[in-house]
């Protein structure tokens, strides 16, 4: 009885020559690129002077079934015969990247196991080290915003998180929508403050920030002074959650405030035929059936 399955590998331009098992209990992939010639590292003609292999890389990939996944390949090296000294060149395939013990793949893999944990938390899991982990974080998180990668940016979000629950330790999310859907985040502040935002909005080049046309934030004061110092023409838009959130909270307030009164000049009697007037005052006055409706006239005419 087969019960064996075929799963593909899903890096391009390779081809398996050998799966295998370590000493480990890992499995070995070993492949070949299917790529013919490369780009001259000096001159930057492609070439193809075919001038034999690398050393061969041994890349950390997806785990399958909880085991350990390692894909082996030997780049293949290329002569320049137009360049002087005719020099070699080293084949890089796109799934990769350069001195990185890993795949591009499973790297981003990593980075999804760290949402909601610590870097000891996810080295700890998956037997890792904690240098392995920051390498992979150090790869992908860029310290600065490539801003040649922006052709314009018409939106420009502005929020908050907090970094340890029950404390008022804050950074600012400096994001911009993606198409045709997602999010790309620009930047993560060091703290909230209104400086510190205008700051990072003043380092964005003139050519994008007059493409700039709304910016998106919360109702915090300092985030809408900072957006309409850096760029005044820019439309600010408050996101519908804290309209929300603020109406329900003026709304809830009166509501407390009318039950306390109602409580101090009714007859206990009285009072207890009000009991769950808060819920008519979470509905619109259309959606409430007579019994609300008449509950909520009643409590308005006293």
């Amino acid at each position: 009885m087969d019960n064996s399955i075929h799963i593909p590998l899903d890096l391009s331009d390779v081809q398996v020559l050998e799966t295998s098992k370590t000493a480990t209990g890992a499995w070995l992939i070993k492949v070949e690129s299917t790529l013919t010639g490369t780009r001259c590292r000096q001159c930057g003609r492609h070439i193809n002077h075919f001038h034999g292999y690398d050393e061969a890389l041994r890349l950390r990939h997806l785990p399958l079934f909880e085991i350990p996944v390692y894909i082996e390949l030997r780049p293949k090296r290329y002569l320049c015969d137009e360049c002087k000294g005719t020099p070699t060149t080293t084949q890089r395939l796109s799934w990769y990247k350069q001195r990185s013990p890993n795949t591009k793949a499973y790297e981003k893999w990593l980075l999804r196991m760290l949402i909601n944990s610590t870097v000891s938390d996810v080295a700890r899991k998956f037997n890792l080290s904690d240098e392995t982990v920051n390498g992979v974080v150090n790869r992908w998180i860029a310290t600065q915003v490539n801003w040649n990668t922006f052709e314009r940016i018409e939106i420009i979000g502005i929020d908050e998180i907090t970094l340890k629950r029950g404390h008022r330790d804050y950074v600012a999310l400096i994001t911009t929508p993606l198409d045709p859907e997602g999010v790309e985040v620009l930047a993560v502040l060091k703290d909230r403050k209104k400086e510190t935002v205008s700051d990072f909005l003043d380092s964005i080049p003139m050519r994008l920030k007059v493409t700039i046309k709304r910016v998106c934030s919360d109702m915090y004061s300092g985030f809408v002074t900072a957006a309409e110092k850096q760029l005044p023409w820019a439309k600010i838009v408050v996101d519908r959650f804290h309209v929300a959130k603020a109406y329900r909270a003026s709304a809830d307030t009166v509501r407390k405030q009318e039950i306390k009164r109602l409580k101090r000049d009714l007859s206990k009697a009285e009072y207890e035929t009000l009991k769950g007037a808060m819920w008519p005052f979470r509905k619109s006055p259309e959606d409430l059936n007579d019994e609300e409706q008449g509950l909520l006239n009643r409590v308005f005419s006293y």
